[in-house]
Parts: C-alpha cells; structure tokens; sequence
C-alpha cells in the first residue's frame, strides 16, 4: 500500500513495505491477544491489565511493585493503582519487605489464587487454540524464539 501523504524515510521501497506489514501485524496480534484476555477477565469482574496482575503472582509468586511492573509491562504508577484495586477487592496483599524499607512485594490472597486458577487456564487455552488454527507446533516454536530474538 502507498502512502498517501509523501514522505521520505531512511529505508528502501521493499524495507519499507516489510517493516510496516511486520509492525501493523505484530499490533494486530498483540490487540487479538489482549482482546481475548480481556473478555475471560471481564467475565470475573475484572480489567486486563488487573488479570494481568494476577497472572504474573499466580505464575511467580510474591513479588515486588519493580519487578511486577517490569513483568506487566504496567508503568509503575499504574502498577500501583492497580495492585490498589486488587487489594481493596481482596486479590492481593502488600507487604514491606523484611530485607528493605523501600520495597513492597506483593502476593495473592486465597480469592486472588482462585481467580487465577480459573482463568489462567482460559486465557492460555484461548491463545493457544486461536495459534493452534493457524500454525504447526513447529512454526509457533519459531514464532516464539523470532519475538525473543527481537525484544531482547
């Protein structure tokens, strides 16, 4: 597709066309991805980006606001907003660490591990199929180790 509006970039005509089908179709995925988690989180009340939250606990335990953010992909000031509303609807704990002052880590409480086991097991059986329909075992493989390659 050309552009309507001319512009110059630093790229070639073919470097162009790749970069934008490889940018506007990784944005096509990731909103797919998004949007499937956020209908199973919707379905138990919540927002996605507080399933999201609760993922990161159930999968690696207590960990702190820092590195909750880091694995959430959540700015740290939503971070703590959000862990707010875990924590009012009782999904989550904080407590300053024993070792530092300064940091907070956060846990799942009983109701937050519930949430977790019923839909944790949704949103990666929703991912999973939907990928499952359109690559081999062997493409997803390579799919995975080509975005690792790329966000690392």
């Amino acid at each position: 597709m050309k552009n309507f509006v001319k512009t110059q970039t630093r790229l070639g005509e073919r470097d162009e066309d790749v970069t934008v089908d490889l940018f506007r179709n990784l944005m096509r995925a990731r909103h797919l991805m998004h949007k499937k988690a956020s209908d199973v989180a919707g379905s138990v009340g919540l927002h996605a980006a507080e399933m999201n939250v609760i993922d990161i606990l159930g999968k690696f335990g207590p960990v702190s606001m820092g590195r909750l953010s880091s694995e959430t992909f959540i700015s740290p000031s939503n971070t703590t907003s959000t862990v707010k509303k875990l924590e009012r609807a009782g999904f989550v704990e904080r407590q300053r660490s024993t070792t530092s002052d300064r940091q907070v880590n956060v846990t799942l409480t009983g109701s937050g591990r519930a949430v977790f086991r019923k839909c944790y097991p949704r949103i990666l059986g929703e991912a999973h199929a939907h990928m499952a329909e359109r690559l081999t075992r062997g493409e997803m493989q390579l799919l995975a180790n080509i975005l690792h390659k790329l966000v690392m």
